[in-house]
């Protein structure tokens, strides 16, 4: 099973079943989400930093390539409700 790590040494890693939403995962294990459209692809707000393992994260959606644009968000990071876990990935968030 992939695991979601983080930089903070306070928090905890977890495993996730392959495929597994990001945001979901995260907002299962109790990890807050910034988010105010509840991940359906519309604020970007549930934005995170890979710092490790990108490429095991699914591909970009177009929702999620609009999304980055229209905010100007940096192409390393990933918007949490638009991306699947397929591998062992380290995350950050600036609110963490």
């Amino acid at each position: 099973m992939p695991k979601v790590s983080f930089i903070k040494p306070h928090m905890q890693s977890f495993e996730v079943a392959q495929g597994e939403n990001l945001m979901k995962a995260l907002l299962a294990q109790g990890i807050p989400v910034a988010s105010s459209c509840k991940g359906d692809g519309v604020c970007s707000k549930c934005k995170v930093k890979v710092v490790t393992g990108a490429l095991n994260l699914s591909g970009e959606k177009v929702t999620e390539t609009i999304l980055k644009a229209k905010n100007s968000i940096s192409t390393s990071d990933r918007i949490s409700c638009q991306c699947e876990v397929l591998g062992d990935v380290t995350i950050d968030t600036g609110y963490w």
